[in-house]
């Protein structure tokens, strides 16, 4: 866990207790598999490495696991608007303002002239049939931006993606996408990594 000195920094523990807030549901609402990270979390931009991370997609905020002072281990919700952004494990995440309304996460893939987002979010739905629980988690759900030469799109689909560039390298693009397997709505962020940076060669005129 955190060395305990953390335990000492305010800015970085004065969150909510952690409890768990549906007890009666079935699932995790974490982006992995429910289990801390290491990782780092930049609030109020002083950064801070080292710590043991969760991802809640539900309820939209991360959770840090310390040791206190006196020995005992500790979990706090940290407050979304002292952080800029966070990292667990090998994803990087920021608190970005992109859609209108209130500041979201999202995970960033990708550098100019490309750059992917990505929101993540897990539903609670209703079940029946088990005593034990009401409702269950879904699994992650995703909402892509892209940033193109320095504006913002929507996209969902293969289709939708594409569309999105001058068409002198959209069937250039359309095979990159078949060549590579990837889908859209469910090709992992290593998987859209690397067509990202192959993508990123066609934008700049070369081959992927």
């Amino acid at each position: 866990v955190v060395e305990w000195a953390y335990g000492q920094d305010q800015e970085l523990v004065n969150g909510l207790q952690y409890y768990n807030r549906h007890p009666q549901s079935l699932g995790h609402p974490y982006l992995h598999e429910g289990l801390v990270h290491q990782g780092s979390v930049n609030i109020r931009g002083k950064l801070y490495t080292g710590l043991w991370l969760r991802y809640d997609i539900h309820d939209q905020h991360v959770e840090v696991e310390y040791r206190t002072m006196g020995g005992a281990d500790n979990q706090v919700i940290l407050v979304n608007d002292r952080i800029s952004y966070f990292i667990i494990g090998s994803s990087y995440f920021e608190r970005l303002e992109l859609e209108g309304g209130q500041p979201r996460f999202y995970q960033v893939l990708g550098k100019d002239p490309m750059v992917w987002y990505i929101h993540w979010e897990r539903n609670l739905v209703p079940k029946s049939g088990d005593v034990r629980f009401i409702e269950e988690y879904t699994s992650p759900k995703r909402t892509y931006l892209l940033k193109l030469n320095g504006t913002v799109h929507p996209f969902s689909s293969k289709k939708s993606f594409v569309q999105l560039f001058p068409k002198s390298i959209q069937k250039d693009l359309k095979k990159l996408i078949k060549s590579n397997h990837i889908s859209i709505r469910s090709a992992s962020p290593e998987q859209l990594e690397l067509f990202i940076m192959a993508a990123g060669k066609l934008i700049n005129g070369g081959s992927p």
